[in-house]
């Protein structure tokens, strides 16, 4: 944590209860995702206050407020912005090694903040001098022969060198932080992890206990669970080392957050996320430079040691370029952003006129370049096109180290990974397959152990009676003492949960008559200059339509969407409307219809003003949103729970036709399912972007694809859809 918003963390929050170091870093790490601009109440009661409320450090929403309109003003004068003043994220933003997004500075070997050990750390340089033994006693006496001789072969080396890195220069601007190189001597080299009996705890709030971490060399695990049971703080301890007993000699990245934007271009972004190949080639030109003052000057007998270190060093130095195949760096490079949807334009051009999803895109595909030998992704579909999942499951299918993917992409899933890990009860339990063959092993697992209870419940019922029957009879006594003893040792099995799966319905609209919405010869550009995104669009919609509009990002699906529901007015051509049609839109960033300040009930009543509020809860209910979730603020619930009243929203409007886009975006497998389910049930039209496999084969049975300024309906199955994405990206 940063020093100044550790000062604001400590003043703040020390006075609360169960509060420890743990939350400290906790907190900090939670506050140092918040834009500068972005240290108000609201964002930070969705970041912080429900911890706070949660962990039970305040009482109520009343003190939670209270608390963080004190942090967000104290924040805004730390980082100076009480009086309006800004500044860079980077300056924000504490530097943690082990993310794709955080920023270091180097430039002519100059050290621009903190100390060189300080620096050395960032980067991982100082694992690497390690690894490679650079800092050697040379007390030995070296003869001007072996230092002339060691010379030429540092020369032919270095020339080597400069062509296997193409000459790269080194900016100093800003750039993905790199992850922290691991300690190659410590260990035996062994590929697999092995971490018994581990655990995590954050403010008090255990997340694992007793765990045990087994990953297999080359397998590509699935960690599935439900929402906030702490998967990504599991993968964030692993690849900060912050598990007691981790194997420190293995690269481990996680990729969680996209890159800050720069003015650096995406190609070289990507080449120089690998901190090792990076940090070899600036180590050269270092050597380069003392061979060339060499040159010009009289050697002394410091400078011939020197020398002699250099030309070893330089051998070490071209070997390991070699293993890690820094001549093709530039083509593997390319190769990975083409497969990602990047042209050879946005390649070439700088991040900073990339958009937040395909800044995800480039720190997927710096993990990718880098190809550490335990890669962790969490929810790495999010931001990507329908072709680019597509893409990436494909080249993951084929990565030839260990995977941890975290994704509520079931058809990801499948596609993928080998083995399942799924976080339960505070414990790691693993399974052989694939996301469905996972389902079905627990399902039959949860079977037997309920079994099982019975049965032992049954035996153990038995026995008591009897117990109770001949306590006091002393002809049995001999027998009842018998029993007692065995009721000890017998082994109680727990009972199973039984837990109901969520499930929601949308109501039957009312009758309307055809056409219900038509779009003929529709055009549409925002400007001149970029040209028409589309033209002469013609389709029709009736109440059996199911359609999912699939293409690239970029090549209009939500602007037609936006068309459609008139938000929009096309260039040319019309969109018919029947007069007594209701549409319905469900967005990935569905909560945001809602004020955060108010509650659910509220909310609903701010859109039906009419409706009594009893029939409104009732309505509620039947979305589990009941007792303190319905009369507790927004900012207070967890995703899910909006995720609900959104949906309870999207009922009550009672539509003719639902538009989508994006909907499964940041919903766990449960809900959904259960999406799915009502959607296949809803007797209106269904309209939907989305680049998740599963919702589209079982929701949609029209697909129209738009892209290069059309939009054209597919003539063929979503399997044969997938097989000409796979075509074209070969």
């Amino acid at each position: 944590m940063q020093p100044k918003v550790q000062a604001v963390v400590n003043s703040q929050l020390a006075a609360l209860k169960q509060l420890d170091a743990d939350v400290f870093e906790y907190v900090g790490s939670m506050l140092a995702d918040v834009e500068s601009h972005d240290c108000d109440e609201e964002t930070l009661q969705e970041t912080v206050g429900p911890f706070l409320l949660s962990s039970g450090m305040l009482e109520d929403e009343s003190e939670v407020e209270a608390k963080i309109s004190e942090l967000a003003e104290a924040l805004r004068v730390a980082l100076g912005l009480a009086n309006g003043g800004s500044k860079k994220r980077d300056e924000v933003i504490e530097a943690r090694p082990q993310l794709l997004d955080k920023m270091v500075r180097m430039k002519d070997g100059e050290e621009e903040a903190g100390s060189k050990a300080d620096l050395d750390f960032m980067w991982g340089t100082d694992k690497v001098r390690k690894q490679f033994n650079q800092v050697r006693d040379w007390d030995q006496h070296v003869s001007k022969k072996d230092m002339r001789k060691a010379e030429r072969e540092q020369e032919r080396f270095l020339a080597e060198l400069e062509a296997l890195t193409g000459g790269v220069e080194d900016d100093g601007e800003d750039d993905i932080a790199m992850m922290v190189l691991p300690d190659y001597s410590s260990g035996n080299n062994e590929k697999d992890i092995h971490v018994h009996n581990f655990g995590i705890e954050i403010g008090g709030l255990v997340l694992l206990e007793a765990a045990d971490l087994k990953l297999s060399f080359g397998r590509k695990y699935g960690l599935t669970g439900k929402n906030g049971i702490g998967k990504t703080t599991l993968l964030r301890h692993m690849a900060s080392y912050d598990i007691e007993g981790f194997p420190r000699h293995h690269r481990v990245l996680h990729v969680r957050q996209e890159i800050k934007p720069s003015e650096r271009s995406v190609l070289e972004v990507v080449l120089d996320s690998d901190v090792e190949r990076l940090q070899l080639i600036n180590e050269s030109k270092a050597i380069a430079a003392r061979a060339a003052a060499r040159a010009d000057g009289t050697s002394s007998a410091d400078d011939d040691a020197q020398a002699a270190l250099d030309a070893v060093r330089t051998q070490e130095i071209y070997d390991r370029m070699n293993q890690i195949d820094a001549h093709t760096a530039e083509s593997r490079a390319a190769t990975i952003l083409h497969g990602l949807g990047f042209t050879d334009a946005q390649m070439h051009g700088t991040t900073s006129a990339l958009s937040g999803g395909w800044r995800m895109r480039v720190a997927i595909a710096g993990a990718l370049f880098i190809q550490p030998e335990v890669l962790m992704l969490d929810e790495p579909t999010n931001h990507l096109d329908l072709e680019a999942v597509i893409w990436l499951q494909e080249y993951l299918k084929g990565y030839p180290k260990t995977l941890l993917l975290v994704s509520h992409d079931r058809a990801f899933l499948n596609e993928v990974c080998t083995d399942t890990i799924h976080l339960n009860e505070k414990k790691l339990n693993y399974y052989k397959g694939n996301y469905n063959t996972f389902e079905v092993v627990r399902s039959e697992q949860l079977k037997n152990q309920r079994r099982a209870y019975e049965a032992n419940k049954a035996q153990r019922e038995h026995m008591q009676e009897f117990i109770d029957k001949f306590r006091y009879n002393a002809k049995r006594a001999s027998l009842v003492q018998s029993r007692i003893k065995a009721l000890d040792k017998m082994e109680e099995i727990d009972e199973v949960e039984n837990e109901i799966p969520f499930e929601f319905s949308l109501p039957e609209p009312t009758a309307i008559g055809r056409p219900v919405l038509g779009v003929e010869g529709v055009s549409f550009g925002y400007d001149a200059v970029h040209g028409l995104l589309f033209q002469n669009v013609h389709f029709g919609v009736d109440m059996e339509s199911r359609i999912a509009i699939v293409g690239p990002n970029g090549a209009g699906k939500s602007t037609l969407l936006n068309v459609m529901m008139d938000k929009l007015k096309p260039v040319s051509g019309y969109v018919h409307r029947n007069p007594q049609l209701k549409i319905a839109a469900f967005t990935q960033h569905h909560a945001e219809q809602f004020d955060y300040r108010l509650n659910a009930v509220d909310n609903m009543l701010r859109m039906w003003p009419k409706v009594p509020e009893q029939d409104m809860r009732s309505f509620l209910g039947k979305f589990r949103i009941t007792g303190n979730i319905a009369t507790r603020p927004l900012k207070f619930l967890s995703g899910g729970q909006k995720s609900r009243v959104a949906f309870a929203a999207l009922a009550y409007s009672n539509p003719h036709v639902i538009i989508m886009d994006e909907p499964t975006n940041h919903l766990d497998m449960e809900t959904i399912n259960a999406l799915i389910q009502a959607l296949r049930e809803f007797k209106g039209a269904v309209i939907c972007v989305s680049h998740d496999q599963h919702f589209i084969s079982q929701v949609c049975t029209e697909l129209w694809v738009v892209g290069k300024g059309k939009c054209n309906k597919f003539k063929g199955t979503f399997m044969d859809y997938k097989a000409d994405i796979m075509a074209t990206k070969k």
